[in-house]
This record gives C-alpha cells, structure tokens and sequence, in this order.
C-alpha cells in the first residue's frame, strides 16, 4: 500500500505505520525465538493482508501471536485474520470490545479496511503473560485505557505503550489519572531504549516525562500553558472528556 511506511527496529522489530486516519497509526512485528508476534490489527483485513505478505516473504515460519494492545476499534479491526491463532488481551479488553464494538463498527464504518468481522481475543490476563524463550513480556499497563497493555522486548530493549503515549500530549480516555500517571513513572523505570506508542515515531523516554509532565498539570489544574498552541486542541478533548465523564 502506498501509505504504509516500513521501519527496521532493533535486530527483530518491523514498524508498519499508516497514515488513513490522519495521524500516525502502527503495527508492530517482532520476530522472536519461536514466534512472530503481531501487535494491533489496525482498521481491517486489507491492510493487514499487506504486512501479512510481508512477513511470509521477509520472515522465517513460525507460529503467529496477535495482541490487541486495548479494545479501540482502530487497533483491533483486523483480529479477524487471526481467529485461528492466539490473539491476546487484557481481560477487559475483550469485555469493552463486546460492550463498545458493534456500536464503533457503525460510527466508524467509513474507516473499514475490507469486511471487519468483530473477533474478539482468545487468550486474556490479567496482570503479566511472559514468553520467555521469545524474551517477550505482555504486561498491563493501565492508563490512556483502562484495558491497555505494553509489550517489552526484552532482547532489543524495545517497549510498544499502546496509546499510553502521544504527541504532543496524552489523549485521556480513563478517570483514574492517578493510575495513569503511576504506569508512566514505571515505564520510566523499564530497561527499554526505544519506545514505540500506538500513534507516534520511535522515541525516547523524554517523550514519557512530556506525558507525565501533562497529567501531572491536570490534576492539579495548573495547565494554563497546555490552553494554546499546538496543545491546545488536544487540552480542549481531554477536558471536555473529563467533563463529561466525572
């Protein structure tokens, strides 16, 4: 596809990164020991037919796993591909999905990418699932969502944060600021030297002190510098958000 970039990450990652949205939007690929780890299925099968392709070209043949980084509908359109091979989650991620997908199939039906056949995970947890031989950890990490989960790869020193991290500030979609707060203080802590969210480039971890630098304003309501520029969008969704979900 014309707007899908490839990017080499580390000495086994693959970024596919679209555009169709408007801003940034990525899958990620991890061929580990004795498994091809797939992370988001984006926005349907037609999309990820062409990083299917890939990886049968590019990779060697291994077993497939799919995670589902949280429940929103621009992260998990694709799962259908996947139904006969595990696609992990968050226990609540499949809950949401039940609960919100149909609803977001038809509010967002112009972004379908092929037939979205709603296919819900398979293999759910709900504190750490650890693929040790693949030296890959799936772990929750509450924050942007309250179903969202980080993937490390222990081997690259790489962390895909889901939508936990965004330029150039969060996006907040859950109540409990504390607690997303508390899951950006321990990324901080995690031995990673790219980080990779949902819907931004490779980055470092100054791009989680920005974030948290953010939240942190929030809840003090000291945000008088996030009310202009090119925050000021984004400040504007988060406090109506906010608003109307207290």
């Amino acid at each position: 596809m014309d707007n899908m970039k490839i990017t080499k990450v580390g000495s086994r990652g693959t970024l596919f990164t679209f555009d169709d949205l408007g801003i940034p939007t990525n899958v990620y690929v991890i061929n580990g020991t004795h498994h091809i780890f797939i992370i988001d299925t984006y926005l349907g099968p037609t999309v990820m037919n062409q990083i299917n392709q890939y990886i049968e070209e590019k990779l060697p043949k291994k077993p497939w796993i799919i995670i589902n980084s949280h429940s929103h509908w621009d992260h998990v359109w694709g799962n259908s591909l996947y139904s006969s091979s595990l696609i992990i989650a968050h226990e609540k991620c499949k809950e949401l999905m039940q609960k919100e997908g149909l609803r977001d199939l038809e509010r967002f039906k112009e972004y379908q990418k092929g037939e979205v056949v709603l296919t819900y995970p398979n293999l759910t947890f709900t504190d750490k699932i650890a693929f040790e031989e693949d030296q890959i950890l799936i772990y929750h990490t509450p924050g942007h969502t309250e179903d969202e989960i980080s993937v490390l790869d222990l081997k690259d020193k790489v962390l895909f944060v889901g939508d936990n991290l965004e330029r150039p500030i969060p996006f907040i979609m859950a109540r409990d600021l504390k607690q997303y707060i508390d899951t950006l203080e321990d990324y901080l802590k995690v031995d990673a030297e790219i980080i990779i969210g949902g819907h931004t480039d490779m980055e470092n971890k100054g791009l989680i002190e920005d974030n948290l630098r953010y939240l942190e304003k929030v809840i003090t309501e000291d945000y008088l510098g996030y009310e202009v520029g090119e925050y000021k969008e984004y400040h504007q969704t988060n406090m109506k958000w906010l608003e109307e979900n207290k």
